[in-house]
């Protein structure tokens, strides 16, 4: 497991810095049409997952009230 977890962070901190050098020699109107793009998407992502992670807790509250 810590692996795949290193491997992980790798593999984003790779990502990460490929797309700051390839972005750096774009022309302005495309860098900032995909950071916006990723942005969205990225706040979209989390979102959801947040969304998801409340929902859950809730129906854990739902089924595991008793009545006495």
């Amino acid at each position: 497991m810590r692996r795949m977890m290193n491997r992980g962070r790798k593999l984003v901190l790779a990502m990460t810095a490929g797309s700051v050098f390839v972005l750096s020699g774009c022309d302005p109107n495309v860098r900032d049409t995909v950071l916006t793009g990723v942005e969205a998407s990225t706040t979209t992502l989390f979102g959801t997952f947040l969304n998801a992670f409340f929902e859950s807790l809730a129906t854990q509250d739902d089924s595991t009230t008793q009545t006495i």
